[in-house]
């Protein structure tokens, strides 16, 4: 018999009330409503009073930033690249550096299990390194070769005459100056006439041409006239074309014939429109903001409103919202439905970098919400920013790709992260609490995002959109409905011309509202306000913000507590 005795166990009186025995309840919790019934954002809803909160509640949100800094650093290495040809022994020394690293992550792991999900993965650094340097390669070596490319572009040359073959990148819109005969749109450069024989080209530039009102996005047309380097000769664009003669080479068919079919259709119906509605209800259904009025456009760019006439992440949100309402609960058809409608925005549109990323990450959004799994929405942005600057290092240098990450960044981010703590914090309950809640996400989407592109609008023209937020707020209650009505007239527009003009017309109240409220807040005080310093100034600010930012979370964290233990006896 051992003469080990046990260890004294506390007496009952001993123990704190929390340090007792557990309830039957606190072992096994009890399925409150809390937990069955989470809010629509997917999240549970806050305890009540003097309810105990689960353990979804306490749980932190996971969010999973292991790409942002591959979509940061392929980004970097894609605008570096494409003006700076990386030498091919840095790539292959880089895609060595991956190889090996994902090897030693793979050997060191092969016995291991580590968790699915996590905050942080643990023993994840060196599969998140090789990541890093796999996509760094990637990019480098895509982005020189785009970059070596176009030194040697046979349409790179001194300004003078030029024979090309172009495709149509956009759908012509009239010329700035005001004549009727001649049309602009941005092409890409096929082939390029040099002697005798056609050189394969894969330049771009801003075509002027005659007869070119029946002309749309796709069409193959030969034009001569003369080349401009001097104008819109960013890479990849040689230049400005000023074309004498455009003649239609290849027109194709199949789903480019029937957009075509589908946007001339929604012109027409709504040709019967007020003069700023049959620029916006395009512009708001399809992206078609060719007819936008030169003094509305003025208006909407001083308040932030233009990313309404291009199809961006939040219509493709009120879409989906819609679908989800009319189709039933049922997993196989809201996934199909979901699937049609992303496949026809992008037909209907067309593959633009900021309508596919806006797709993309609605699409992953969505389907995580409906198969019963949150979608990580940052995660998918940087997969989405990712796979874009690989297949086009050029978007790397586009400000208006960079005003649609950022902006989406924004709103994935911050934005979410705002309206959530609002859900737990305010009392969803009564009807002063919901209005609240909306009053907030209402507010901080527009603000977050005009935080987030300020940057780089500064850096373009200079001044900041002080009225943005307050215009975005105003007109938000309209987007809604200006988007769906429009959209359903595109949709019926082929087939059903006088129910297309009903639904344009509908659309057309709420651009009515939304017009109104861009020029209301352009004619504010200070609507053009300049920034001194530009886009440096912006960040340095910004940059202060951060600092204390850290600095007061820092001091709550381990500030405040020295001070409690120093006053503790």
């Amino acid at each position: 018999m051992s003469d080990t005795k046990p260890p004294d166990e506390p007496s009952a009186e001993s123990l704190r009330p929390d340090e007792m025995s557990p309830r039957p309840d606190k072992v096994f919790p009890r399925p409150d409503d809390a937990a069955l019934h989470p809010d629509e954002a997917g999240s549970p809803t806050p305890p009540r009073r003097g309810q105990r909160p689960t353990d979804a509640q306490r749980a932190p949100r996971m969010i999973d930033l292991r790409l942002l800094a591959p979509a940061t650093a392929t980004w970097a290495a894609s605008w570096w690249a494409t003006a700076h040809p990386t030498p091919l022994p840095l790539i292959a020394a880089l895609a060595l550096a991956s190889g090996l690293t994902t090897a030693s992550y793979a050997w060191s792991h092969r016995s291991t299990h580590p968790p699915r999900h996590a905050l942080t993965p643990p023993r994840s650094l060196r599969l998140g390194a090789a990541l890093l340097l796999a996509t760094t390669a990637c990019a480098l070596a895509v982005a020189s070769a785009a970059g070596a490319s176009y030194l040697t572009d046979p349409a790179r040359s001194q300004s003078g005459p030029i024979r090309a073959s172009v495709r149509l990148e956009r759908d012509p819109a009239p010329a700035s100056s005001g004549s009727t005969t001649r049309h602009r749109a941005r092409v890409r450069i096929l082939a390029v006439r040099v002697g005798d024989r056609w050189v394969p080209s894969q330049a771009s530039a801003l075509v002027s041409a005659p007869g070119w009102e029946e002309a749309a996005r796709g069409d193959i047309y030969e034009i001569s006239g003369s080349l401009d380097t001097t104008f819109a000769a960013d890479a990849p664009s040689v230049g400005a074309i000023r074309a004498r003669s455009a003649v239609l080479a290849n027109r194709p068919s199949g789903l480019d014939a029937w957009r075509r079919n589908t946007h001339r259709a929604l012109s027409a119906a709504c040709h019967t429109l007020p003069r700023d509605a049959r620029g916006l209800v395009p512009g708001m259904a399809i992206g078609d903001d060719r007819l936008v009025p030169t003094d509305l456009a003025d208006a909407m760019k001083a308040t932030s409103l233009t990313h309404l006439t291009a199809v961006s992440g939040s219509h493709i949100v009120i879409i989906l919202a819609a679908l989800n309402l009319i189709l039933p609960a049922r997993i196989p058809l809201r996934v199909g439905g979901t699937l049609t409608v992303l496949g026809t925005i992008i037909t209907l549109v067309g593959p633009e970098a900021s309508v596919v990323r806006s797709v993309c990450v609605a699409s992953v959004a969505t389907l995580g919400l409906i198969l019963g799994r949150e979608g990580q929405a940052t995660a998918a942005l940087c997969a989405v920013v990712i796979a874009t600057l690989l297949i086009d290092p050029w978007a790397s240098r586009s400000y208006g790709f960079a005003l649609s990450v950022l902006a989406a960044l924004a709103v994935v981010g911050p934005a979410s992260a705002i309206a959530r703590s609002a859900k737990r914090r305010i009392r969803g309950d009564t009807r002063a609490g919901r209005a609240l809640r909306r009053g907030v996400e209402l507010v901080c989407v527009p603000a977050l995002a005009e935080l987030a592109t300020a940057p780089v609008i500064v850096s373009l023209s200079g001044t900041v959109p002080l009225w943005g937020i307050a215009a975005n707020v105003v007109a938000e209650p309209a987007v809604p409905v200006a988007t769906l009505a429009g959209l359903s007239g595109a949709l019926l527009a082929p087939t059903c011309p006088g129910a297309a003009t009903a639904c344009t017309r509908v659309a057309s109240w709420a651009t009515a509202w939304i017009a109104e409220a861009a020029r209301f807040f352009q004619a504010m005080p200070g609507s053009g306000t300049r920034v001194p310093g530009g886009a440096g100034t912006i960040l340095a600010l910004y940059a202060c913000a951060g600092a204390g930012w850290l600095a007061w979370r820092a001091w709550r964290r381990w500030g405040i507590p020295l001070l409690d233990e120093a006053e503790d006896p």
